[in-house]
Protein backbone atom coordinates (compact mmCIF):
# COMPACT_ATOMS: atom_id res chain seq x y z
CA UNK A 1 0.00 0.00 0.00
CA UNK A 2 2.91 2.45 -0.01
CA UNK A 3 2.22 3.54 -3.53
CA UNK A 4 -1.31 4.71 -2.67
CA UNK A 5 0.09 6.80 0.18
CA UNK A 6 -0.66 10.84 0.85
CA UNK A 7 2.20 12.67 0.04
CA UNK A 8 1.00 16.94 0.97
CA UNK A 9 4.08 18.20 -0.84
CA UNK A 10 3.66 16.21 -3.87
CA UNK A 11 -0.04 17.05 -4.25
CA UNK A 12 -0.02 20.27 -4.05
CA UNK A 13 2.87 19.99 -6.95
CA UNK A 14 0.20 17.82 -8.84
CA UNK A 15 -2.65 20.66 -8.58
CA UNK A 16 -0.22 23.17 -9.27
CA UNK A 17 0.59 21.37 -12.51
CA UNK A 18 -2.95 20.51 -13.63
CA UNK A 19 -4.04 24.43 -13.10
CA UNK A 20 -1.21 25.17 -15.27
CA UNK A 21 -1.80 22.59 -18.12
CA UNK A 22 -5.65 23.68 -17.67
CA UNK A 23 -4.66 27.30 -18.25
CA UNK A 24 -2.78 27.00 -21.54
CA UNK A 25 -5.15 24.46 -22.81
CA UNK A 26 -7.68 27.59 -22.68
CA UNK A 27 -5.22 30.32 -23.52
CA UNK A 28 -4.64 27.71 -27.05
CA UNK A 29 -8.24 27.25 -27.72
CA UNK A 30 -8.99 30.95 -27.42
CA UNK A 31 -6.04 32.00 -29.70
CA UNK A 32 -7.07 29.25 -31.81
CA UNK A 33 -10.56 30.93 -31.93
CA UNK A 34 -9.76 34.49 -32.63
CA UNK A 35 -6.35 33.49 -34.95
CA UNK A 36 -9.00 33.13 -37.64
CA UNK A 37 -11.52 36.04 -37.22
CA UNK A 38 -15.09 36.36 -35.67
CA UNK A 39 -16.70 34.85 -38.31
CA UNK A 40 -14.83 31.63 -38.88
CA UNK A 41 -14.97 31.78 -35.57
CA UNK A 42 -18.77 31.04 -34.34
CA UNK A 43 -18.33 27.86 -36.31
CA UNK A 44 -15.51 26.48 -34.83
CA UNK A 45 -16.77 27.42 -31.70
CA UNK A 46 -20.14 25.69 -32.59
CA UNK A 47 -17.86 22.52 -33.53
CA UNK A 48 -16.11 22.78 -29.91
CA UNK A 49 -18.86 22.34 -28.48
CA UNK A 50 -21.00 20.07 -30.88
CA UNK A 51 -18.83 17.24 -30.25
CA UNK A 52 -20.08 17.23 -26.22
CA UNK A 53 -23.83 17.44 -27.18
CA UNK A 54 -23.66 14.28 -29.48
CA UNK A 55 -21.92 12.59 -26.87
CA UNK A 56 -24.44 13.72 -24.26
CA UNK A 57 -27.26 12.73 -26.59
CA UNK A 58 -25.48 9.35 -27.06
CA UNK A 59 -25.48 8.57 -23.47
CA UNK A 60 -29.04 9.23 -23.31
CA UNK A 61 -31.72 7.11 -24.77
CA UNK A 62 -30.27 9.13 -28.23
CA UNK A 63 -33.70 9.57 -29.76
CA UNK A 64 -31.85 11.29 -33.01
CA UNK A 65 -28.33 11.65 -34.14
CA UNK A 66 -26.82 14.83 -33.21
CA UNK A 67 -26.18 17.09 -37.11
CA UNK A 68 -24.65 19.89 -38.21
CA UNK A 69 -25.72 20.82 -41.57
CA UNK A 70 -24.10 23.21 -44.03
CA UNK A 71 -27.24 24.78 -45.84
CA UNK A 72 -29.71 27.23 -45.39
CA UNK A 73 -33.03 26.46 -44.15
CA UNK A 74 -32.01 24.30 -41.30
CA UNK A 75 -31.58 25.97 -37.51
CA UNK A 76 -31.18 23.08 -34.97
CA UNK A 77 -34.81 23.37 -34.01
CA UNK A 78 -36.98 24.11 -37.78
CA UNK A 79 -36.32 22.80 -41.55
CA UNK A 80 -37.64 24.85 -43.91
CA UNK A 81 -39.77 27.05 -41.41
CA UNK A 82 -41.21 23.72 -39.78
CA UNK A 83 -40.20 22.85 -36.87
CA UNK A 84 -38.64 19.14 -36.44
CA UNK A 85 -40.09 16.16 -34.38
CA UNK A 86 -37.88 17.07 -30.70
CA UNK A 87 -37.34 15.54 -27.18
CA UNK A 88 -41.13 16.34 -26.01
CA UNK A 89 -42.63 14.56 -29.05
CA UNK A 90 -40.21 11.27 -28.33
CA UNK A 91 -41.44 11.30 -24.49
CA UNK A 92 -45.12 11.52 -25.95
CA UNK A 93 -43.99 8.44 -28.55
CA UNK A 94 -42.78 6.58 -25.84
CA UNK A 95 -45.85 7.01 -24.05
CA UNK A 96 -48.30 5.34 -27.22
CA UNK A 97 -48.31 1.65 -28.33
CA UNK A 98 -46.13 0.26 -30.39
CA UNK A 99 -47.07 -0.39 -33.88
CA UNK A 100 -46.30 -1.32 -37.24
CA UNK A 101 -47.38 0.62 -40.40
CA UNK A 102 -47.85 -0.61 -44.19
CA UNK A 103 -47.98 1.49 -46.75
CA UNK A 104 -49.22 0.34 -49.78
CA UNK A 105 -49.20 1.95 -53.47
CA UNK A 106 -45.94 2.24 -54.28
CA UNK A 107 -43.64 -1.01 -55.64
CA UNK A 108 -43.77 -2.65 -52.82
CA UNK A 109 -44.76 -2.51 -49.51
CA UNK A 110 -42.35 -0.36 -47.15
CA UNK A 111 -43.06 -0.78 -43.29
CA UNK A 112 -42.29 1.75 -40.53
CA UNK A 113 -42.15 1.12 -36.94
CA UNK A 114 -43.47 3.69 -34.76
CA UNK A 115 -41.36 2.88 -31.86
CA UNK A 116 -38.07 3.07 -33.59
CA UNK A 117 -36.68 6.87 -32.33
CA UNK A 118 -33.25 5.83 -32.98
CA UNK A 119 -30.54 7.54 -34.99
CA UNK A 120 -30.98 3.97 -37.22
CA UNK A 121 -34.45 4.99 -38.10
CA UNK A 122 -34.95 5.45 -41.88
CA UNK A 123 -36.94 8.24 -40.52
CA UNK A 124 -34.39 10.33 -38.46
CA UNK A 125 -33.74 13.53 -38.55
CA UNK A 126 -30.47 13.37 -39.51
CA UNK A 127 -31.22 11.35 -42.74
CA UNK A 128 -33.47 13.60 -43.37
CA UNK A 129 -31.28 17.01 -43.06
CA UNK A 130 -28.14 14.46 -45.44
CA UNK A 131 -31.22 14.28 -47.90
CA UNK A 132 -32.94 18.09 -47.79
CA UNK A 133 -28.99 19.31 -48.49
CA UNK A 134 -28.23 16.96 -51.39
CA UNK A 135 -31.96 18.23 -53.10
CA UNK A 136 -30.63 21.67 -52.07
CA UNK A 137 -26.76 21.38 -53.49
CA UNK A 138 -27.68 19.67 -56.82
CA UNK A 139 -30.86 22.44 -57.33
CA UNK A 140 -28.55 24.96 -56.57
CA UNK A 141 -25.12 24.48 -58.17
CA UNK A 142 -22.12 27.20 -57.80
CA UNK A 143 -22.58 27.72 -61.71
CA UNK A 144 -25.56 26.37 -63.66
CA UNK A 145 -23.29 26.01 -67.19
CA UNK A 146 -23.00 23.26 -68.65
CA UNK A 147 -25.50 21.39 -66.67
CA UNK A 148 -28.53 19.40 -67.85
CA UNK A 149 -31.71 20.57 -67.14
CA UNK A 150 -35.74 19.41 -67.01
CA UNK A 151 -37.79 21.61 -67.81
CA UNK A 152 -41.64 20.66 -66.08
CA UNK A 153 -44.80 21.99 -67.56
CA UNK A 154 -48.32 21.08 -68.11
CA UNK A 155 -49.20 20.55 -64.79
CA UNK A 156 -52.94 18.30 -63.80
CA UNK A 157 -56.12 20.23 -63.68
CA UNK A 158 -57.40 18.51 -60.46
CA UNK A 159 -57.20 19.66 -56.58
CA UNK A 160 -54.29 20.99 -54.73
CA UNK A 161 -52.81 17.85 -53.39
CA UNK A 162 -53.36 16.16 -56.34
CA UNK A 163 -51.25 18.68 -58.64
CA UNK A 164 -48.79 18.64 -55.94
CA UNK A 165 -48.09 15.10 -55.75
CA UNK A 166 -47.70 14.84 -59.74
CA UNK A 167 -45.52 17.86 -59.81
CA UNK A 168 -43.05 15.92 -57.38
CA UNK A 169 -43.32 12.76 -59.95
CA UNK A 170 -42.11 15.22 -62.51
CA UNK A 171 -39.58 16.09 -59.91
CA UNK A 172 -38.06 12.76 -59.59
CA UNK A 173 -37.79 11.98 -63.24
CA UNK A 174 -35.53 14.78 -63.58
CA UNK A 175 -33.62 13.49 -60.15
CA UNK A 176 -33.10 9.92 -62.10
CA UNK A 177 -31.79 11.41 -64.77
CA UNK A 178 -29.73 13.46 -63.12
CA UNK A 179 -31.06 16.38 -64.39
CA UNK A 180 -31.49 19.92 -62.69
CA UNK A 181 -35.56 20.46 -62.23
CA UNK A 182 -36.95 23.66 -63.68
CA UNK A 183 -40.24 25.33 -63.94
CA UNK A 184 -41.67 25.89 -67.58
CA UNK A 185 -42.49 29.99 -67.12
CA UNK A 186 -45.14 30.84 -67.29
CA UNK A 187 -47.00 28.39 -66.59
CA UNK A 188 -49.76 26.68 -66.02
CA UNK A 189 -50.31 25.79 -62.42
CA UNK A 190 -53.44 26.38 -61.11
CA UNK A 191 -52.93 27.39 -58.05
CA UNK A 192 -50.37 29.71 -59.07
CA UNK A 193 -51.78 33.34 -58.43
CA UNK A 194 -48.47 35.06 -59.33
CA UNK A 195 -46.49 36.18 -63.25
CA UNK A 196 -45.49 33.06 -63.20
CA UNK A 197 -47.99 30.66 -62.61
CA UNK A 198 -45.68 28.18 -60.90
CA UNK A 199 -45.13 26.67 -57.34
CA UNK A 200 -42.65 29.38 -56.98
CA UNK A 201 -45.38 31.96 -56.07
CA UNK A 202 -46.25 30.18 -52.87
CA UNK A 203 -42.77 28.13 -52.45
CA UNK A 204 -39.10 29.23 -52.56
CA UNK A 205 -37.99 28.23 -55.67
CA UNK A 206 -37.06 25.19 -57.23
CA UNK A 207 -33.75 26.07 -58.28
CA UNK A 208 -31.69 29.17 -58.72
CA UNK A 209 -30.82 28.13 -62.36
CA UNK A 210 -32.71 29.41 -65.83
CA UNK A 211 -33.77 28.09 -68.17
CA UNK A 212 -30.67 28.19 -71.00
CA UNK A 213 -31.88 30.51 -74.18
CA UNK A 214 -29.50 27.54 -76.09
CA UNK A 215 -27.96 24.20 -75.62
CA UNK A 216 -27.62 20.65 -76.97
CA UNK A 217 -30.44 18.61 -77.86
CA UNK A 218 -29.66 16.31 -74.72
CA UNK A 219 -29.17 19.47 -72.42
CA UNK A 220 -32.61 20.25 -71.83
CA UNK A 221 -35.77 17.76 -72.07
CA UNK A 222 -39.52 18.15 -71.43
CA UNK A 223 -41.24 16.47 -68.45
CA UNK A 224 -45.17 17.17 -68.14
CA UNK A 225 -46.56 17.28 -64.74
CA UNK A 226 -49.85 15.63 -65.63
CA UNK A 227 -49.10 11.75 -65.95
CA UNK A 228 -51.24 11.13 -62.37
CA UNK A 229 -48.30 8.39 -61.17
CA UNK A 230 -45.11 7.21 -61.44
CA UNK A 231 -45.29 3.59 -62.72
CA UNK A 232 -41.13 3.12 -62.22
CA UNK A 233 -39.26 4.96 -60.11
CA UNK A 234 -36.03 5.35 -59.92
CA UNK A 235 -33.87 6.60 -57.06
CA UNK A 236 -30.74 8.51 -57.61
CA UNK A 237 -27.44 6.19 -57.02
CA UNK A 238 -26.98 8.16 -53.16
CA UNK A 239 -30.71 6.38 -52.21
CA UNK A 240 -30.84 3.84 -53.64
CA UNK A 241 -31.17 1.51 -50.24
CA UNK A 242 -33.83 4.30 -49.23
CA UNK A 243 -37.57 3.32 -49.63
CA UNK A 244 -39.96 4.81 -52.15
CA UNK A 245 -42.21 6.19 -49.31
CA UNK A 246 -39.07 7.65 -47.42
CA UNK A 247 -37.90 9.27 -50.75
CA UNK A 248 -41.41 10.87 -52.33
CA UNK A 249 -41.60 12.17 -48.77
CA UNK A 250 -38.23 14.02 -49.13
CA UNK A 251 -39.15 15.49 -52.42
CA UNK A 252 -41.88 17.09 -51.75
CA UNK A 253 -41.11 18.50 -48.36
CA UNK A 254 -38.28 20.11 -51.02
CA UNK A 255 -40.95 21.58 -53.15
CA UNK A 256 -43.44 22.74 -50.34
CA UNK A 257 -40.67 24.79 -48.45
CA UNK A 258 -42.38 27.67 -47.72
CA UNK A 259 -41.56 31.30 -49.32
CA UNK A 260 -40.82 33.58 -46.36
CA UNK A 261 -43.95 35.89 -47.88
CA UNK A 262 -46.22 32.70 -47.20
CA UNK A 263 -44.53 31.87 -44.06
CA UNK A 264 -45.51 35.81 -42.94
CA UNK A 265 -49.04 35.16 -44.19
CA UNK A 266 -49.54 31.69 -42.17
CA UNK A 267 -48.21 33.17 -38.60
CA UNK A 268 -50.51 36.60 -38.92
CA UNK A 269 -53.49 34.48 -39.68
CA UNK A 270 -52.59 32.24 -36.45
CA UNK A 271 -51.54 35.05 -34.24
CA UNK A 272 -54.75 37.05 -35.08
CA UNK A 273 -57.12 33.65 -34.52
CA UNK A 274 -55.73 31.83 -31.96
CA UNK A 275 -55.45 32.44 -27.96
CA UNK A 276 -52.00 32.08 -27.28
CA UNK A 277 -50.82 33.95 -30.83
CA UNK A 278 -48.30 31.17 -31.73
CA UNK A 279 -48.92 27.23 -32.17
CA UNK A 280 -45.72 26.52 -30.53
CA UNK A 281 -47.60 27.52 -27.45
CA UNK A 282 -50.25 25.16 -27.82
CA UNK A 283 -48.12 21.73 -27.68
CA UNK A 284 -49.21 18.98 -27.43
CA UNK A 285 -52.16 18.82 -30.02
CA UNK A 286 -53.86 16.36 -32.61
CA UNK A 287 -54.66 17.61 -36.12
CA UNK A 288 -57.93 16.40 -37.61
CA UNK A 289 -58.81 16.43 -41.47
CA UNK A 290 -62.19 15.34 -42.70
CA UNK A 291 -62.29 14.75 -45.62
CA UNK A 292 -66.01 14.53 -47.88
CA UNK A 293 -68.04 15.60 -50.53
CA UNK A 294 -66.31 15.18 -53.80
CA UNK A 295 -63.99 12.83 -52.61
CA UNK A 296 -66.68 10.42 -51.40
CA UNK A 297 -69.36 11.81 -54.39
CA UNK A 298 -66.45 10.68 -57.03
CA UNK A 299 -65.97 7.50 -54.91
CA UNK A 300 -62.54 8.21 -54.47
CA UNK A 301 -63.52 7.64 -50.65
CA UNK A 302 -65.79 5.02 -49.62
CA UNK A 303 -67.93 6.12 -47.14
CA UNK A 304 -67.96 9.54 -45.90
CA UNK A 305 -66.83 9.33 -41.94
CA UNK A 306 -69.04 10.73 -39.15
CA UNK A 307 -66.73 12.74 -36.64
CA UNK A 308 -67.24 10.50 -33.38
CA UNK A 309 -65.16 7.78 -35.74
CA UNK A 310 -62.03 9.40 -36.00
CA UNK A 311 -62.44 10.53 -32.35
CA UNK A 312 -62.60 6.73 -31.27
CA UNK A 313 -59.70 6.02 -33.13
CA UNK A 314 -57.81 8.36 -30.79
CA UNK A 315 -59.45 9.17 -27.72
CA UNK A 316 -57.50 6.57 -25.36
CA UNK A 317 -53.98 7.66 -26.81
CA UNK A 318 -54.60 11.10 -26.41
CA UNK A 319 -55.56 11.40 -23.06
CA UNK A 320 -52.62 8.23 -22.20
CA UNK A 321 -50.63 11.40 -23.59
CA UNK A 322 -52.55 13.98 -21.57
CA UNK A 323 -53.18 15.94 -25.17
CA UNK A 324 -57.00 17.91 -25.15
CA UNK A 325 -56.35 20.43 -27.58
CA UNK A 326 -57.40 19.50 -31.22
CA UNK A 327 -56.93 20.95 -34.55
CA UNK A 328 -60.02 20.57 -36.63
CA UNK A 329 -60.36 21.41 -40.54
CA UNK A 330 -62.98 20.26 -43.24
CA UNK A 331 -64.41 21.93 -45.72
CA UNK A 332 -67.88 20.54 -44.58
CA UNK A 333 -69.51 23.15 -41.97
CA UNK A 334 -71.10 20.23 -40.28
CA UNK A 335 -68.05 18.81 -38.68
CA UNK A 336 -67.63 21.49 -35.81
CA UNK A 337 -71.47 21.24 -34.87
CA UNK A 338 -70.39 17.05 -34.32
CA UNK A 339 -67.12 18.33 -32.28
CA UNK A 340 -69.75 20.16 -30.05
CA UNK A 341 -71.96 16.76 -28.94
CA UNK A 342 -68.98 14.90 -28.83
CA UNK A 343 -67.34 16.85 -26.75
CA UNK A 344 -70.43 17.06 -24.39
CA UNK A 345 -70.61 13.18 -24.06
CA UNK A 346 -66.75 13.31 -23.47
CA UNK A 347 -67.11 15.93 -20.27
CA UNK A 348 -65.79 18.88 -21.76
CA UNK A 349 -62.12 17.07 -22.31
CA UNK A 350 -61.00 18.41 -25.46
CA UNK A 351 -59.99 22.14 -26.54
CA UNK A 352 -60.86 23.21 -30.07
CA UNK A 353 -58.77 25.52 -32.27
CA UNK A 354 -59.62 26.36 -35.59
CA UNK A 355 -59.30 28.91 -38.45
CA UNK A 356 -62.00 30.79 -39.90
CA UNK A 357 -61.66 30.15 -43.44
CA UNK A 358 -64.10 29.89 -46.79
CA UNK A 359 -65.58 25.94 -46.33
CA UNK A 360 -66.89 24.11 -48.67
CA UNK A 361 -64.44 24.81 -51.63
CA UNK A 362 -63.80 22.42 -53.82
CA UNK A 363 -61.85 21.84 -56.62
CA UNK A 364 -64.83 22.10 -59.40
CA UNK A 365 -65.28 25.76 -57.52
CA UNK A 366 -61.92 26.75 -57.80
CA UNK A 367 -62.05 26.33 -61.31
CA UNK A 368 -64.71 28.92 -61.57
CA UNK A 369 -62.60 31.49 -59.42
CA UNK A 370 -60.82 34.00 -60.50
CA UNK A 371 -56.65 33.90 -59.77
CA UNK A 372 -57.03 36.48 -56.82
CA UNK A 373 -59.84 35.05 -54.89
CA UNK A 374 -57.95 31.48 -55.59
CA UNK A 375 -54.67 32.72 -54.23
CA UNK A 376 -56.62 34.00 -51.30
CA UNK A 377 -57.69 29.88 -51.03
CA UNK A 378 -54.55 28.68 -51.49
CA UNK A 379 -53.30 30.69 -48.67
CA UNK A 380 -55.52 29.45 -46.52
CA UNK A 381 -55.18 26.15 -47.63
CA UNK A 382 -51.30 26.28 -46.78
CA UNK A 383 -52.18 28.01 -42.63
CA UNK A 384 -54.22 24.55 -42.49
CA UNK A 385 -51.30 22.57 -43.92
CA UNK A 386 -48.67 24.16 -41.32
CA UNK A 387 -50.77 24.03 -38.56
CA UNK A 388 -51.62 20.26 -39.59
CA UNK A 389 -47.94 19.62 -40.14
CA UNK A 390 -46.95 21.17 -36.76
CA UNK A 391 -48.89 18.66 -34.98
CA UNK A 392 -48.06 15.89 -32.72
CA UNK A 393 -51.15 13.63 -33.60
CA UNK A 394 -53.06 13.17 -36.98
CA UNK A 395 -56.18 11.85 -37.97
CA UNK A 396 -57.83 12.12 -41.79
CA UNK A 397 -58.31 9.66 -44.68
CA UNK A 398 -54.89 8.86 -46.63
CA UNK A 399 -57.48 8.36 -49.83
CA UNK A 400 -57.52 11.96 -49.98
CA UNK A 401 -54.26 13.86 -51.48
CA UNK A 402 -54.51 16.21 -49.04
CA UNK A 403 -54.39 14.03 -45.75
CA UNK A 404 -51.33 12.81 -47.35
CA UNK A 405 -49.21 16.20 -48.10
CA UNK A 406 -49.32 16.36 -44.00
CA UNK A 407 -48.84 12.91 -43.66
CA UNK A 408 -45.32 12.93 -46.07
CA UNK A 409 -44.64 16.29 -44.04
CA UNK A 410 -44.54 14.78 -40.47
CA UNK A 411 -43.02 11.70 -41.39
CA UNK A 412 -39.89 14.07 -42.97
CA UNK A 413 -40.03 15.97 -40.06
CA UNK A 414 -39.44 12.54 -37.64
CA UNK A 415 -43.07 12.16 -36.59
CA UNK A 416 -43.79 8.01 -36.89
CA UNK A 417 -46.74 8.31 -34.61
CA UNK A 418 -49.14 6.78 -37.07
CA UNK A 419 -51.94 8.52 -38.60
CA UNK A 420 -55.72 7.51 -36.98
CA UNK A 421 -57.14 6.85 -39.83
CA UNK A 422 -60.77 4.91 -39.67
CA UNK A 423 -59.88 3.89 -43.45
CA UNK A 424 -57.51 1.33 -41.64
CA UNK A 425 -55.38 2.08 -45.01
CA UNK A 426 -52.05 3.90 -45.36
CA UNK A 427 -50.98 5.12 -48.93
CA UNK A 428 -48.38 6.59 -50.39
CA UNK A 429 -50.18 7.00 -53.97
CA UNK A 430 -53.61 5.42 -55.50
CA UNK A 431 -52.12 3.75 -57.90
CA UNK A 432 -53.14 0.71 -56.24
CA UNK A 433 -57.09 0.12 -55.89
CA UNK A 434 -58.03 -2.79 -52.99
Amino acid sequence: MHYFKSNGPLQTTSTRSLLILFAFVVVFALGYLLGSGLSDSKNKIHLLFSSNIQLNQNLSRKPQQSINPRYPGYNLTHLWSMRLADENYFRLAKLLPCRTVEYSGGPKIDKIDTCNHSAENEYSIQNTLEAQSWLYKHQHPINCTDKRFAIIQNYAWSGFGSTVHQIVWAFGMALADNRIAVYQVPGNWLYGSCTSSTPDCVFLPITNCSIPSKGAATQIIKINANRGHWPTPILPFIFQNRTFNWYRTQLLFYLMRFKPETLTHIQNVISQQFTPPSIDLHHPYIALYVRRSDKVRNREMSQAYALKQYFDLFDADARRANISTVYINSEDEQVFNEFIQINKEKQGYYKLISIKLQRNVVFASLVHMGSEPRGKIVLEFLTDLFIEANADLHAGTLTSNWCRLVDELRLVLGKTIPFYTPENRYLMDMRRRK
